[in-house]
């Protein structure tokens, strides 16, 4: 797992405006919200949520 203080040496732009900072936010909500009805199927942690991507939201609870 990559560790907090690693993510100030990246490159990576961040959302400067207001409109795409509420993009984001927005999309993570949904997310959440759809990982949390499908039963949580690899844990309730982010890297679960990340793994149920990966498999293409198609798992559920077993």
């Amino acid at each position: 797992m990559r560790q907090l203080h690693d993510a100030r040496k990246t490159t990576a732009r961040r959302a400067q405006t207001a409109p795409m900072r509420e993009m984001i936010a927005g999309f993570c909500r949904t997310a959440l919200d759809d990982y949390r009805v499908a039963g949580y199927p690899f844990g309730k942690t982010v890297d679960g949520l990340l793994i149920w991507f990966e498999y293409g939201q198609k798992t559920t609870d077993n």
